[in-house]
């Protein structure tokens, strides 16, 4: 299925009588560069920063995804922000840094000079996520939902040599069949995945997978063992979402468990069609094998019709649910303590007024208290609030269309794809730091907008 599609794509995008069939040099990705940035996912260590790469303009005959050093970013900021000066040309990068010139703190960098080109791997087009497990042995394994194929694929990396592994052979491998997880027990006379996939969460301790679908509701579980032998999807739930009558459409977005890594943990998912917010459950069969158990709903009625909700995160002892919607826009907080009966609350408490189209949100208390960092794609802006005090304490201007994000607080800095510009944009949160809340660089050089 997957070189059918390729064939399409080849035709989509061929230089008529010379182009299909292309060579591959002529239509693969570059290893190196950031193309319609789409998902980020960031490793237990903060090392690495992942980026799926999601080929949006069908420019290639595949998607990617890419690895970035984050102490060499570290090193670069390091050596500019003390003085002002400009840093040493990192090797084959010349003229890698300049400074932005509408902001006198803000260093653009030439992603080269941080991509591991070598560890860069292809997949399918249209990635949406990148969602990150810890194995057992201390390296990762990487959860990628491709909306071209449709698939969840999956990659290996090697936390010693840094490198990045998915079947594939040669220099810059494409992930093979085996590594593209699109039918249950991965048997093709069984289910199919559901088109769409679009949000991701990993439970590492409990050794699962799981992903909301864009159009149809659905919500798909894999297994995916700590002792890193092959995942398998095992289940898929659909139905929990009333089709939206406008659009017609049941999707299912967000995904947050309340305490990873607990017995029995609550799953909840938003939906893009209701303003219900349904909760799940994993649990193990006899067998061994994980499958899902429908929990309680409850409805975003602080605000009326709260009926797009997207990302859904929880503070760090799983009280506060903070979900968010974009019509109208809004950041609703739900209490999620436990109540006398044993189960969540799902009490609304509050909404706050935020930024058109927001989408992903980071949650995280560096030593100011909770705050979340909300990624507004069409204001092209980062919203920082503080939870505590409900209000909204700074708006970043990042690059054009803010959206995935990845939080290191152990640095201090937040990761915000602009997927209509190629670039990620580097924010210091650190608080008191001179620069908080501020881009202090930007990875990757503006495309501008309709150009190569």
């Amino acid at each position: 299925m997957f070189q059918k599609f390729q064939w399409i794509m080849c035709a989509a995008l061929a230089v008529a009588a010379a182009g299909c069939p292309a060579s591959s040099e002529e239509v693969r990705p570059p290893s190196d560069q950031l193309f319609f940035p789409s998902g980020l996912g960031i490793a237990p260590d903060q090392s690495i920063l992942f980026v799926a790469n999601a080929n949006s303009e069908l420019r290639y005959d595949s998607g990617s995804v890419a690895a970035i050093d984050l102490d060499t970013v570290d090193t670069l900021i390091g050596q500019w922000l003390p003085g002002m000066q400009l840093p040493a040309d990192p090797d084959g990068c010349p003229d890698c840094c300049e400074v932005d010139p509408d902001s006198p703190v803000t260093l653009v960098c030439n992603e080269k000079a941080m991509v591991l080109a070598d560890t860069t791997v292809r997949l399918g087009n249209f990635a949406a996520a990148v969602g990150v497990q810890e194995l057992a042995s201390g390296d990762l394994r990487l959860f990628v939902p491709v909306r071209g194929d449709p698939s969840i694929t999956y990659i290996d990396y090697s936390s010693a040599d840094r490198t990045m592994e998915c079947g594939g052979t040669g220099s810059f491998p494409l992930c093979d069949e085996d590594h593209r997880l699109d039918h249950l027990h991965n048997n093709s006379d069984e289910l199919g995945l559901s088109e769409e996939p679009w949000g991701m969460f990993v439970d590492s301790s409990n050794g699962y997978v799981m992903a909301t679908h864009l159009t149809l509701g659905t919500v798909s579980l894999v297994d995916a063992p700590a002792d890193g032998s092959a995942p398998m999807l095992t289940d898929a739930i659909g139905g929990l979402f009333a089709q939206n009558s406008t659009t017609g459409v049941r999707g299912a977005t967000g995904i947050a468990g309340r305490l990873p890594g607990t017995v029995n943990d609550l799953v909840y998912v938003t939906s893009r069609a209701e303003s219900r917010v349904h909760t799940l459950t994993v649990y193990r069969r006899a067998n061994g094998e994980p499958t899902m158990a429908p929990g309680d709903y409850f409805f975003l009625n602080r605000v009326i019709p709260s009926s797009d909700s997207r990302g859904i995160a929880f503070s760090a002892d799983g009280n506060r649910a903070y979900v968010v919607n974009r019509n109208p826009p809004t950041l609703q907080i739900v209490d999620t303590t436990i109540g006398p009966t044993g189960v969540p609350r799902n009490d609304m408490i509050d909404a706050i007024e935020i930024c058109r189209e927001a989408s992903v949100i980071q949650v995280a208390d560096l030593g100011a208290g909770e705050r979340a960092y909300l990624s507004c794609f069409q204001d092209s802006q980062v919203w920082v609030l503080d939870l505590e005090r409900r209000t909204v304490l700074a708006t970043i201007p990042v690059g054009r269309g803010a959206h995935a994000s990845a939080l290191a607080a152990g640095r201090g800095r937040l990761y915000v794809t602009n997927f209509l510009e190629d670039t990620i944009s580097v924010i210091d949160i650190q608080p008191g730091s001179f620069t908080e809340n501020r881009v202090v660089m930007q990875i990757g050089r503006e495309r501008q907008a309709g150009g190569q």
